[in-house]
């Protein structure tokens, strides 16, 4: 029981340490640098590709060839696929949406391994006939990610559904970190745990190499941490791991 006090004690000192030294990443914004959609009106004007990079088409609303639209309006299951240069820790994705907008019903981030997480999923609506940026925070996915995976039902939104860019903000995970482990499922607490866990490492990494800290608070902390690792290890044994609930499509 002291022994769990202690580690307890000393993670509650470490996060102090963590916010008086800001040790922290930045959050930064990348635009997609590769798009590809199940269906495009064109492999030139109107295709995939026109999602690659930054905005050119909003604020503009209307039937505008630099933005992606599928080969008919009123599909339902196309899919389109955006990669990003780096992998990161998402936080916000942001979808230009230049005309008709609301025809999305599921997004979901994709890992270099090919793991989905469903982010959010919705109903198509009529909205109003303007111009729009769909943002959707990310409070689920601890998982460093590289794709972003749209889903639209054009059949319930008339007319061309138009989609210009594709953007995400989000964090690198410390130098020398490992990935976060693939938890049971994108909500689950062990994907919070395996996130806490990896930060911990790189900052003590970071403390140990800058000498920011006490030797042998470090010491002891990164024993803690080992224990921590391998109770988590532990549970994902026990319960076993597994892709997100929709797969790979």
């Amino acid at each position: 029981m002291l022994k769990r006090q202690a580690a307890v004690t000393l993670l509650l000192v470490f996060v102090g340490v963590l916010c008086v030294n800001n040790v922290q990443a930045q959050s930064f914004k990348q635009w997609a640098v590769d798009a590809t959609a199940t269906s495009e009106y064109t492999s030139t004007r109107f295709s995939a590709a026109q999602m690659v990079g930054a905005p050119d088409t909003y604020p503009d609303y209307g039937d505008i060839e630099t933005a992606w639209a599928p080969a008919y309006w009123d599909l339902d299951g196309v899919r389109a696929e955006l990669r990003y240069a780096e992998a990161v820790i998402v936080e916000e994705i942001e979808i230009y949406e230049t005309c008709n907008p609301s025809a999305i019903t599921r997004v979901e981030l994709v890992d270099e391994a090919g793991f989905s997480y469903e982010v959010w999923r919705g109903d198509t609506w009529v909205a109003p006939k303007e111009s729009r940026i769909f943002r959707i925070r990310n409070t689920k996915v601890k998982t460093p990610v590289n794709r972003v995976r749209l889903y639209l039902d054009c059949s319930k939104v008339e007319g061309w559904n138009e989609i210009d860019a594709v953007g995400i903000t989000g964090t690198r995970l410390s130098q020398g970190t490992r990935p976060t482990q693939t938890a049971p499922s994108f909500d689950s607490p062990l994907t919070e745990l395996d996130a806490l866990l990896t930060r911990l490492e790189g900052a003590i990494k970071q403390a140990t190499e800058r000498n920011s800290a006490n030797p042998t608070f470090l010491k002891d902390l990164e024993s803690t941490l080992r224990e921590l690792q391998s109770i988590s290890n532990k549970l994902h044994g026990e319960l076993g791991s597994s892709t997100s609930e929709w797969g790979d499509y």
